[in-house]
Order: C-alpha cells, then structure tokens, then sequence
C-alpha cells in the first residue's frame, strides 16, 4: 500500500500561534520521550499551544512551555474508562487538534470531533500483534482478542482527520483511510546525548561493560541477556593462566512489569553464579538516561522473535546507545541488524542465547574495536537517526492537518 507522504501546505493560512494542541494518553507517563520530549516540545518550540493530558502524578503545571495536566490514576483493566475527564477537558480547553496516543481513546472520537476538533491517531507499536505477548491476556483467548482488536483499531483510525506511526508498515493495519499520515521514527534528540557524562562508579567498572535501558520482559531479551551472563561466568570459573578469564558486566535499567516475573530474575540475580556480574539500576528518568549509557561501552538489544518483534521497529534504546558512543550488540531482527550491520557498529546476531553468547565473545576477545564501533554509531546518529532532522515533518504534518 502506498503511503501519504507529508510536505509543506500550499496556501496554509493556520496560525501556529493560535492553534491549541492537546495530546492525550491513559497509558504513558508525563515524561514519555516520544510524546513529551519530542513531539509536544518540537510543537511548542514551533509557536503551537500545546498541553499534555496523562495520568497522575504529573511534575508541574508546565514544563518546557507544554502545559501538563493529571488524569485520575486508573488500572489497566479500567483504562477504557477515563471518557468523562478526557471529554470534560476537550471542552473546556476547545483544542484545534487532539492528538490520541493509545487504541483506547479511539472510543471518545466520535465526541471530540462533534466538539470541533481534529482528531490524530499515533500508533506508537503494531498494536493488535503485541497480544500476543500480553501476559496478562490468556492464551486460549489472545488469538480471538488480536482479530477483535484489529478490526475496531481499523474501523476507528478510518474516522481520525491524521494518522502517525513510528515506520510505514505500521500503515498496512490502519488501512487506506484517512489519506493525511506520516511516519515519525523514534530517533533520540541528539543534543540530550551529545555531552553526556558518565557516572564515575559505573563507568570504572574494567570489565566490558554492557547496559540495557527499557522494559524488563521476557519478550525484550531478559532471560536470553541472563542465560548468556550466567554461561560466561561458568565460563570464567574455569580460567586459567593459559586461558584467562574475558568478563563483563550487565547493567539494567527499567521497570518489571509481570510480578511473576520480576521475582524471578531477583531470585537469579541472588544466586552466586549472576551477584557480581547483573546489576539491576531501577527505573532511570528520562533526564538521566544519557549519563547512565555513557557509563558502558556496549549497548545490548536483545529481543527474541515473534509477533511485532519480527515486524520492522525503531528501537529507541538502540539509538539513544549509539548517539553516546557505544558499540551495539543487537538481535538480527528487521530495524535492529540492518542498521548496525550497515552502519559497522556493532554487531547483529541470531537472537538467542547461542547467537548472543558469541556476539559478547566476539566483543570481549576485540575490545580495542568497541570504541571505533561506537564512534560510527555516534556520527550515523548524528548525520542520519536524529529527531533533529525529521522534526520538520512534524511540523508539515501538522500545517496540512490544520489547512483541511
């Protein structure tokens, strides 16, 4: 399917100056980096009236010149049902566009066009392919919820005035309609990371240092990253002076999601074989996040296949990692490998604990080729993966969206 391209409005006569923007979620936080760093801040800067509407807390009534307000606090099961604030909000503030970041809130469409706004769907992931891994959803019913899901996500999108995704292919489960979309990467601001600072205790740490930054699930590589580190300290143990010991160290940041699952990755991080070698960071603010991948030399991508997983993405984490300097080490996955492989920074491996051990062996055994990796990563990001270059297509998107 071919898809709309955006430019510039012929003969546009909205004013960004008057334009109110209001984005929506009842999913992410105040400090979500597509939404709030990149996309509200970009609109602000661009003279756009801009508020932010997402669950509370929230860190102040504005940041950044965006304006910030606290939905109820609502648990997964009743995200459904914030259509009264959402609505109560659309008509005191009378946005010119709101802008809709989770399938949810294409239930409260009908509403917010009948108040005269235009409405944006930004599907930040290929939704109805997630189910899948939803823990959460029983098995015998995730195949019935990923077709149901689809079809509403489908016939809702088809009413919206705009449609952004993260990559084009994202387009094919949206459909035809409406004609008005863009496909706006998750690349990292690159003026956050361009004089990051690493934290010292890390960043002393002489063995090879490896980081991961985001969400602690199965699905994104956790048992594979913990298989691989236990396999190289059994490894180690055995070192002699003939053969010595190669070691590196983990360090994670993010947060657990399953319950279940968290407390058993914290039962293997207790056992001797992974105390010294997996370090567990926590969730990492936004803010801080450079100054915590600058403290490694590798950043590790390591998600299995299956679902969107085998679909094409841009993992933020991986940019954000290569924008400091580091080496990747990445599943050979679509939007993963193909970047590392032809940027030569890093390495793409089968996904799998097998294929990830001998990428760390690979890394460990040339380490003075990590830093010139790294190096590569950085001015690719900087030439060609930075939301600074296509920030500009936010902006046409929106003029034309206010031109209809």
């Amino acid at each position: 399917m071919s898809v709309a391209r955006v430019g510039a409005a012929a003969g546009s006569t909205a004013r960004r100056g008057d334009a109110r923007v209001l984005h929506v979620s009842v999913v992410h936080r105040a400090d979500d980096p597509r939404i709030f760093e990149r996309e509200c801040r970009s609109l602000r800067d661009a003279g756009y009236d801009v508020t932010y509407a997402v669950p509370g807390p929230v860190p102040g009534p504005v940041q950044h010149g965006v304006k910030l307000v606290a939905l109820p606090q609502r648990p997964r099961s009743l995200r459904w049902s914030q259509a009264a604030p959402v609505l109560n909000l659309v008509r005191r503030l009378r946005p010119d566009v709101v802008h809709v970041h989770d399938p949810e809130l294409l239930a409260y469409l009908p509403a917010a066009k009948r108040l005269g706004a235009r409405v944006v769907y930004d599907m930040h992931e290929y939704v109805s392919l997630t189910i899948g891994h939803k823990y959460y959803v029983p098995k015998p019913l995730r195949p019935h919820a990923q077709r149901a899901v689809a079809a509403a996500q489908q016939s809702l999108a088809a009413q919206c005035d705009g449609l952004v995704a993260v990559v084009d292919d994202q387009f094919e489960l949206l459909g035809p309609s409406p004609e008005l979309r863009v496909a706006l990467p998750n690349y990292p601001r690159y003026s956050r990371f361009v004089e990051a600072q690493p934290i010292p205790e890390l960043a002393a740490d002489p063995r090879l240092k490896l980081v991961y930054i985001g969400s602690l699930t199965r699905p994104r590589g956790m048992e594979v990253m913990l298989d691989v580190m236990e396999r190289l300290a059994a490894e180690n143990a055995g070192a002699t002076e003939a053969a010595p010991a190669r070691d590196a160290v983990l360090y994670l940041g993010g947060n657990f999601y399953n319950r279940e699952f968290e407390a058993e990755v914290r039962g293997r991080l207790a056992r001797p074989e992974l105390a010294g070698s997996v370090r567990l960071l926590g969730r990492i603010p936004p803010d801080d996040v450079p100054a915590y991948l600058a403290s490694a030399d590798v950043v590790w991508i390591a998600p299995t296949s299956g679902g969107q997983l085998e679909r094409r993405l841009v993992p933020t984490k991986l940019y954000e990692g290569m924008a400091v300097g580091l080496a990747a080490l990445v599943s050979n996955l679509p939007g993963r490998g193909d970047v590392v492989l032809g940027e030569q920074c890093g390495l793409a491996v089968e996904p799998g604990v097998e294929g990830h051990l001998q990428g760390v062996h690979r890394l460990l055994w040339n380490r003075p080729e990590v830093p010139q990796m790294g190096a590569r990563g950085r001015q690719a990001v900087r030439a060609r993966y930075s939301w600074e270059i296509i920030e500009k297509d936010l902006l046409a998107f929106y003029e034309r969206l206010l031109a209809q």
